[in-house]
């Protein structure tokens, strides 16, 4: 029995123990709150990546109907004028011209696209990082 007594009052004091020594402990609604917010923020910046990508995906599907709709205007144009192996050579050129520029100025399109879709992404993560940083710092002064 006095083995027993003894084994509590130990038990006792060790759970006593962090409060003995006034050790904040965490607050779990302010840890739940932490982390929701956390989840939101890589959902919000998730849902803005994945915009900018469906962008993307559109803006090269409607530059493909283009060049294919040239692709065909050539080959009309080609069938209609006969075999004038000049004016072919001239139109391909011309073709071959107009394609280089649309892909330079569709290449560039494409990455403006990507920049403001990524700068969005990491400005919603920067800010909930700094977020985060107010919340420790914050809770850190008041538990000191």
């Amino acid at each position: 029995m006095a083995d027993n007594n003894q084994m509590n009052a130990f038990m006792d004091m060790f759970k006593d123990f962090g409060k003995n020594l006034n050790i904040p402990g965490p607050d779990v609604n302010d840890l739940v709150d932490h982390h929701r917010k956390n989840i939101q923020a890589m959902q919000d910046a998730a849902s803005a990546a994945s915009a900018g990508g469906q962008e993307v995906m559109n803006m090269q599907r409607a530059q493909l109907e283009e060049a294919l709709k040239d692709i065909a205007e050539m080959v009309q144009g080609a069938m209609s004028g006969g075999v004038n192996p000049s004016k072919m050579m001239a139109g391909q050129a011309e073709f071959a011209k107009k394609s280089f520029e649309t892909t330079v100025k569709n290449a560039s399109e494409v990455g403006e696209i990507v920049k403001g879709s990524s700068e969005e992404t990491f400005n919603i993560l920067r800010a909930r990082m700094e977020d985060s940083i107010a919340e420790l710092s914050s809770g850190m002064k008041k538990d000191g």
